[in-house]
């Protein structure tokens, strides 16, 4: 299915096909397309290679299949098995991932971070946001706060603490070292 920004670019390919068809040289062509479509005009150099593809016969618009892997690891099957591995072991690597999986240690970093929410402190993935869990034991304590505040006076107020959130891990700096290589 072709995406609104395909259809665009097909369009003022069509344009460069039919003024090339015409003997317009590419950088009156630039210039017209400058002049119609202001911030979205292709560079001069991509006017002056579509201007030479079409020159040569060649009059399809579209893109040529291009080499490389295809944009599909972010899969929910592969975001699946990620968050399951991370669960059986919060201090697996990008690496060990990468390597299981068969797929790019950046395709497993968005997918950790951005598909998943998750972030890498002291060597152990962690979840960006509360869990449900953690935000139901979070809401007691704070049932509990208030009960005691209702129901004492105001000296006991001196004896309650806060302060912001904190996360605090145990870990031998060796594990965290070694996460390097």
């Amino acid at each position: 299915m072709a995406s609104k920004d395909d259809n665009f670019n097909l369009k003022w390919r069509a344009y460069i096909e039919f003024r090339t068809i015409l003997k317009i040289q590419p950088v009156q062509l630039f210039s017209e397309l400058q002049e119609i479509l202001c911030v979205d005009c292709p560079s001069r150099s991509t006017v002056e290679r579509w201007a030479a593809r079409f020159r040569s016969g060649d009059a399809d618009v579209t893109d040529l299949p291009r080499s490389g892997r295809l944009v599909s690891a972010t899969t929910s099957e592969n975001i699946a098995l990620i968050e399951s591995m991370v669960m059986e072991d919060k201090c697996i690597t990008v690496n060990q991932l990468e390597q299981s999986m068969e797929i790019s240690s950046g395709a497993i970093h968005t997918i950790l971070t951005t598909e998943l929410g998750y972030r890498s402190i002291c060597g152990k993935w962690v979840p960006h946001k509360l869990s449900e869990n953690q935000r139901l034991v979070r809401l007691n304590i704070t049932k509990k706060l208030l009960e005691t505040y209702e129901n004492c006076d105001s000296r006991r107020l001196t004896e309650i603490i806060t302060g912001d959130e904190t996360w605090v891990y145990y870990s031998t700096p060796y594990s965290k070292y070694k996460k390097r290589s």
